[in-house]
């Protein structure tokens, strides 16, 4: 009974019930409740629980609790009644006076219209009485659960249950064990209690806090998190959920990150003008990356809360990083002018900093004037002097912003002294705005660095006492020293980087290196090289220190220091070239290469040190790094021992090869400089100065390369490593060639082991690389090893694919279009073929109208028809076009050696019939005749072309919408006529003076044709209906592939009999492969003796030709 109450809702939860006064009192052993003063709610600022009668229960030592110990404590106090308060709070609709009002007005006047409506005169005759309307919330119908205006169930989430006995006693008992410190029993407890009533919050949460007294961060935020999903409409559940999973956190933080944004995303959903939880939300997706979400996600505040000044600074942070800056600067410029024009005592949510954010997005676009305006205008406003406006005249100066009225101010025309307050000028503006006025005036360009200098000068550079103002405004001097440097101010740079040296925060690298190039510029050559040593000494892998220390040493005329440094800078210049191509490998060549070597170790590298007291000393390179050029040679080395037994079909060999082979391709895939963002950048090198090919003095290594040049005239040689000129064709002392041959063989193998997808990458990754992307020949072996891979993985798809390309890439070469037309057919489902789909059809249309556009207006006069079979058509002899002797195909490439455009000089009779044949297969036969009417206009004596016209008429003369049926099959029989001569002419091509061996595989082969022949006419005849003629056609079918059989036996006898000098031949005899229709006839003319009653005759067929 109790079970069924916990599911369908006790009735004592509902108004007007009894359930209350009939059940029994409870236990004050197992409900927390009646523990009348051992429960006492915490105080606000309490440091422990109060405690007067334990009951049962021993006193709880209270002052060794940790602060989650005693929250849980008191959610264990306060699990029936303050929950079933907060439930209230969310689901009861009773408490919620505007529905209570408006259910009591929609009931009176319900009861009103009724009492109206039921009231009708019976003495009326003339008027019929009117329909009775039951009111609502009466009759037999008023106690159904959810009807309207009933007291069921009311719409809206249902409010939980309340816990149950038992649920009350594992809870209880699991908080104590907890607080206990029994983590263990206290587990197991709580999670008895969730099995009991899982709908309860505070099961999760103690769960949630025992996993994270014991350490268990991740289980922690499980428990919670899963807890979270019992009120899903508690927003301030899960606002304490992202809190605890962000205070908890573990190492991975972008899994926290995505199940906060999980959090708050439902927190959104309850209540969309949650925008805090947007805040955060949009945060998170900053941290993770998704600029393109936060930008969103700030774009919906600031239209629901239009000009709300932290989404438009998170928007502006959010804009800089997605370099749209411009989008930042309209919506702040939109805001100012909302903001200036609303009364003083309104703007105070704008404030300087935003001024300065904007001013900043102005130097992001590279506006100067643009923001020096907008920041003395917005300033203005801030200082109370809206409508001053005489200062926008002033552009060429800016005495608006002087300390004092005179000498420059007190001379502008318009201006009235005490008009506004002095602090309302110059004195009031924040130094940092006015800093950014001088950055904007030094790049307005020289006639205002006067004007920007005067603006700097408010730092007091040349103060070094203890209240300097270096120490409030550090990051200014840093502004402004890096402002004059670009502007070439180089002493006056100076001034401002001094300062710097008495501060922590600032004095880094580029401080560093940025007041040594101002010293050097200076002539100041002993504070230029303190500041370069003193980036080198901390930093041992700084190049352009180096290369600043020879340059250095190079102008001082210590040219033994200045070839160190170069010699320093060429070596880190290839180590960073080094660690660019290595930073996305993995350890497997190094692992492999311990594998396979045992305990054995490749020798270090050593580094050479010199002039120890001028830099600090290299430090080691790592083992693998430096080992990585033996090791790759070691595996490579390896692996060509493997590829025989590999060959041969050894599985061990074949794992050992692939592992190799997979390392190796993986070190060289993920190598970026094979593989450009821009695919037509043709490989130069491994360096970014080699792939630019062009200003390679403005580059680091431009600059070494010029110090070695001018040192080379000194010591009369230049010894040391130089930057490589020539265009490199191997990759770790392996040619390329050979890296190719590991692509291919690698693709092949696996390609066997039915990982297709794996062989199609390795394919895709050697197409791509850059050392053979603009090879075609390169290109096309591998387009031949894809085919390879797609016939081994029986892969209808890819192959057509890989046909097409052939055809796009060689559409004047007649074998692609047979290619194409063989590997269609050659695997997939016949019923499904991609023979005839809609891309194979308009694939070749294409191919046909582009051979179209490239012929010659005259191009039906340049040419001799020749027959494919053959024989000449002496009628149409025609001198050709601009050449006696005009190519059988125009070229393997669209265009020739001098890149000049390649044009057909005829049509392509392969393309028509391959067109046809797709448009025949799709039961297009008139489309299909158009095209093979074109073929057989080129080669009119082609059996090939003849055959499938007949087929057209006479399948078309089936269907249903042929018009003339008699006269589509006259002219389907009369083109089989046609067809019968053109493989007799063949026959007796075959039959002309030969030999005695070759006439009699060419009598084998005039059998074939002829049972060719009387096969397709018993299909014709049989198709249409006519089984007395195609009896006979199959009958002869069968004769004649008894004399090819004999023949065959006759001619492999005599092969027996005859001793053959192989070393005599010039070439070897090739196996005739002859084709025999027999089965084919032998089960349709089973079928017709079974269908007609003849059993006798069909099995005859049957035991004869068809059971092996």
């Amino acid at each position: 009974m109790a079970s069924s109450e916990n599911y369908l809702g006790r009735v004592g939860d509902y108004p007007d019930s009894s359930y209350q006064e009939d059940q029994p009192s409870l236990d004050p052993a197992i409900d927390p409740r009646l523990f009348d003063s051992s429960y006492l709610p915490l105080e606000p600022g309490s440091g422990d629980v109060a405690f007067e009668d334990f009951g049962q229960h021993g006193p709880l030592n209270t002052a060794s609790m940790s602060i989650g110990q005693r929250r849980l404590l008191q959610e264990q106090v306060d699990l029936s009644g303050s929950e079933e308060e907060s439930d209230d709070e969310y689901y009861d609709d009773n408490d919620d006076p505007v529905w209570n009002g408006g259910h009591q007005d929609y009931e009176g006047s319900t009861d009103a219209e009724s009492e109206e409506d039921d009231g009708y005169d019976p003495n009326d005759a003339a008027s019929p009485p009117p329909r009775k309307r039951r009111r609502r919330g009466h009759g037999p119908f008023s106690g159904r659960f959810g009807a309207r205006g009933g007291k069921g169930i009311k719409r809206g989430p249902r409010r939980p249950l309340e816990p149950s006995p038992e649920f009350k006693m594992l809870h209880s008992q699991a908080t104590e064990a907890f607080i206990d410190g029994d983590y263990d029993r206290a587990i197991d407890l709580v999670q008895k209690a969730i099995l009991v009533n899982p709908e309860m919050f505070a099961a999760h949460s103690l769960l949630s806090e025992i996993f994270l007294a014991r350490g268990e961060k991740d289980k922690a935020v499980s428990a919670l998190f899963s807890g979270a999903h019992t009120r899903p409409r508690d927003p301030t559940v899960w606002h304490k959920v992202a809190r605890l999973i962000q205070d908890r956190a573990g190492e991975d933080r972008q899994k926290t990150l995505n199940d906060m944004i999980y959090c708050y995303s439902r927190i959104i959903e309850i209540d969309s003008k949650s925008y805090n939880a947007r805040f955060q939300r949009a945060a998170a997706y900053r941290e993770l990356g998704y600029n393109g979400r936060a930008a969103t996600e700030y774009e919906r505040i600031l239209k629901e809360l239009p000009h709300n000044i932290r989404a438009l600074r998170h928007l502006a942070e959010t804009y800089i990083d997605m370099k749209d800056v411009r989008k930042a600067l309209q919506y702040y410029l939109e805001s100012i002018e909302y903001y200036m024009s609303l009364d003083n005592d309104e703007n105070m949510e704008f404030s300087w900093s935003d001024v300065n954010i904007c001013a900043e997005l102005y130097a992001f676009v590279g506006e100067p004037e643009a923001g020096l305006q907008l920041l003395s205008s917005v300033s203005r406003w801030l200082l109370g002097r809206k409508d001053d406006k005489i200062w926008d005249e002033y552009i060429d100066d800016d005495r608006e912003w002087d300390a004092g009225d005179s000498p420059r101010r007190i001379k502008t025309d318009g201006f009235i002294p005490n008009a506004y307050p002095i602090d309302s000028y110059g004195l009031g503006l924040p130094m940092e705005l006015r800093i950014k006025l001088g950055t904007f005036r030094l790049k307005l360009g020289e006639r205002y660095f006067e004007e920007a200098l005067a603006h700097f000068e408010w730092l007091n550079p040349d103060d070094t006492s203890e209240s300097s103002t270096v120490f409030d405004y550090a990051d200014l001097y840093r502004e402004a020293a890096d402002a004059l440097k670009d502007s070439a101010l180089f002493p006056e740079a100076l001034r401002f980087y001094r300062p710097l040296q008495l501060t922590e925060d600032y004095a880094d690298v580029s401080f560093f290196l940025a007041m040594g190039e101002c010293a050097f510029a200076c002539s100041d050559l002993s504070l230029a090289e303190s500041c370069y040593l003193t980036v080198a000494e901390n930093d041992s892998t700084n190049l352009q220190s180096r290369v600043n220390l020879a340059k250095l040493y190079e102008t001082m005329g210590e040219r033994d220091r200045a070839l160190y440094f170069v010699n320093q800078a060429v070596l880190l210049g290839r180590e960073s070239r080094g660690r660019n191509r290595r930073r996305r490998k993995d350890r497997r060549i190094a692992q492999l290469a311990k594998e396979f070597q045992g305990d054995a170790h490749v020798s270090t590298r050593i580094v050479p040190r010199h002039l120890a007291n001028e830099v600090s000393r290299r430090e080691a390179l790592q083992d693998s790094d430096a080992n990585r050029p033996q090791q790759v040679q070691y595996l490579y080395s390896k692996m060509n021992d493997l590829r025989p037994r590999m060959r041969d079909g050894d599985t061990d060999a074949t794992e050992d090869w692939l592992d190799i082979a997979d390392a190796l391709l993986h070190d060289f895939r993920t190598n970026r400089v094979f593989y450009p963002l821009q695919k037509n950048m043709i490989f130069l090198g491994y360096s970014r100065e080699e792939q630019k090919g062009a200003r390679k003095k403005e580059t680091v290594m431009g600059e070494v390369q010029e110090v070695a040049e001018r040192l080379k005239e000194w010591i009369g040689q230049y010894n040391a490593d130089e930057v490589p000129t020539s265009i490199p064709n191997d990759y770790y002392g392996i040619s390329f060639d050979e890296w190719f041959e590991i692509f291919l063989e690698y693709a092949f193998v696996v390609s066997g082991q039915g990982d297709k997808d794996e062989a199609y990458d390795v394919l895709a990754a050697a197409a791509d690389a850059s050392v053979w992307y603009h090879s075609k020949d390169k290109v096309r072996q591998i387009h031949i090893c894809w085919i390879t891979c797609a016939l081994r993985a029986y892969d209808e798809e890819t192959l057509v694919s890989e046909a097409r390309w052939f055809t796009k890439e060689y559409p004047f070469v007649t074998d692609t279009y047979r290619l194409f037309s063989m590997l269609s057919r050659i695997c997939g489902d016949p019923n499904r073929s991609l023979f005839h789909a809609s891309p194979s059809m308009k694939f070749m249309l294409r191919q046909v109208k582009f051979m179209d556009s490239t012929l010659p207006e005259d191009h039906y006069l340049t040419k001799t028809w020749t027959s494919k079979s053959g024989v000449a058509n002496k009628s149409m002899t025609i001198v050709t076009r601009n050449s006696k002797n005009p190519p059988k195909t125009a070229s393997l490439t669209k265009r020739g050696e001098n890149a000049e455009p390649i044009t057909a000089d005829d049509m392509d009779v392969a393309l028509l019939v391959l067109y046809g044949n797709i448009l025949y297969s799709g039961n297009s036969f008139y489309p299909a005749l158009n095209y093979y009417y074109r073929a057989i206009a080129l080669d009119p004596d082609n059996p090939g072309i003849l055959l499938p016209i007949a087929l057209c008429y006479i399948h078309h003369a089936l269907k249903r919408q042929a018009d003339n049926r008699h006269y589509l099959i006259l002219q389907g029989l009369s083109f089989m006529s046609l067809y019968r001569r053109a493989r007799s002419k063949s026959e007796i091509e075959d039959n002309g003076d030969k030999a005695d061996n070759e006439k009699t595989q060419n009598s084998v082969h005039s059998l074939t044709l002829q049972q060719e022949v009387e096969f397709n006419y018993g299909r014709v005849y049989h198709s249409l209906g006519l089984l007395h003629q195609a009896v006979p056609c199959y009958e002869r079918a069968l004769e004649l592939g008894d004399q090819i059989k004999s023949s065959q036996n006759e001619q492999n006898g005599a092969e027996k009999g005859k001793v053959r000098d192989f070393a005599r031949d010039d070439k070897p005899e090739e196996d005739l492969i002859v084709e025999d229709f027999s089965p084919e006839a032998a089960v349709a003319l089973q079928n017709i003796y079974a269908l007609n009653g003849n059993i006798a005759g069909a099995r005859k067929i049957t035991e004869k030709y068809l059971i092996i």
